[in-house]
């Protein structure tokens, strides 16, 4: 990119009586270029920026591919972060570590007596009761490969990672 200096001719003209002699000056302005900022919104690490065919300056999702204008003087970040809350295809992130909450019915209480339990999401305790349900009910093993099985799954328990013939852990 071409730097524009500008050159300014200053001339100065001294007393004749002290200096016969006409000075001239030239002196280089050199424009400030302005350094971009860093960006410490959160919406950044979501969304890649572009500039449209009018030179407007704009993000775009990563996730869906929606627009917003994106220029740090005149827009801000509020619409991104809003977005985020809302995207259908941004990946939610759960901390699988962590302890949640659920509800378990009372047993021999009413059908709407519930009781608020701690529980945590084990994989080998998944692991080992797939197992024992194949081995009980009898099931063949490609039955946990199956569709219909999957999709099961993917509804009663996401985090589950299910076991193939490919994929064998030994104990």
């Amino acid at each position: 990119m071409a730097e524009n200096i500008s050159t300014d001719e200053v001339v100065i003209l001294g007393d004749e009586s002290i200096n016969s002699n006409v000075m001239c000056q030239t002196q280089s302005v050199q424009p400030k270029v302005a350094k971009e900022r860093k960006k410490r919104s959160r919406a950044w690490d979501n969304f890649g920026t572009f500039a449209d065919e009018e030179g407007n300056k704009k993000a775009k999702c990563k996730h869906c591919g929606q627009d917003y204008f994106a220029d740090s003087v005149k827009n801000g970040t509020k619409a991104m972060l809003t977005h985020m809350l809302t995207c259908k295809k941004m990946p939610k992130v759960v901390d699988k570590s962590q302890t949640q909450i659920g509800f378990q019915s009372v047993q021999g209480g009413n059908t709407c007596d519930v009781v608020v339990v701690s529980w945590k999401f084990e994989q080998e305790q998944c692991r080992r009761a797939l197992c024992r349900m194949v081995i009980v009910d009898e099931l063949p093993f490609k039955f946990v490969e199956k569709e219909g099985f999957r999709n099961f799954m993917k509804v009663a328990q996401h985090h589950f990672k299910i076991p193939s013939r490919t994929t064998v852990t030994r104990d």
